[in-house]
């Protein structure tokens, strides 16, 4: 199918290539179907690209990207959900928020995006129990725990 965006122009996307999201992004409860496109080249980053909407588009990262002990919680009920046997077979993303200030780029370690590459279904999570902040400055000393940080 053709999809006409508002940040990438008129782009071709495969009906393998859609995400379906279970539990919707919050925030945008009407929007079930994204695709993920690549970031700019040699970074990682990437591009989650709504089908219904073609002016809207997120920025990801992968958690393990900024915090490489960084783990969701999975419950029996969420693996179902995404249709997976174990949290390995999982992907796990968090949405950037990007000003003009470069120094304020952050995150949300509470509400990750997570998805079943295999399947493509996805979902976010809303982490209650957990010391993740739900803002985190990327330009923070890279030594810092998120959990050490005092939310903004």
């Amino acid at each position: 199918m053709l999809l006409q965006t508002t940040r990438f122009g008129e782009i071709e996307v495969i009906e393998n290539q859609v995400l379906t999201f279970i539990k919707p992004i919050l925030g945008f409860q009407n929007l079930q179907k994204f695709t993920l496109l690549p970031g700019p080249k040699d970074s990682p980053l990437w591009w989650l690209q709504s089908i219904e909407n073609g002016s809207l588009a997120f920025l990801l990262l992968e958690t393990l990207q900024i915090l490489p002990d960084y783990q969701v919680p999975f419950t029996p009920q969420d693996l179902h959900e995404l249709q997976v046997s174990s949290p390995q077979e999982i992907s796990i993303y968090t949405l950037l928020v990007v000003p003009e200030d470069p120094t304020k780029i952050r995150t949300n370690l509470r509400a990750p995006i997570v998805i079943n590459p295999k399947t493509r279904l996805a979902k976010q999570m809303v982490l209650d129990r957990t010391d993740y902040p739900v803002q985190w400055f990327l330009a923070q000393p890279q030594n810092e725990h998120p959990t050490d940080r005092q939310e903004v």
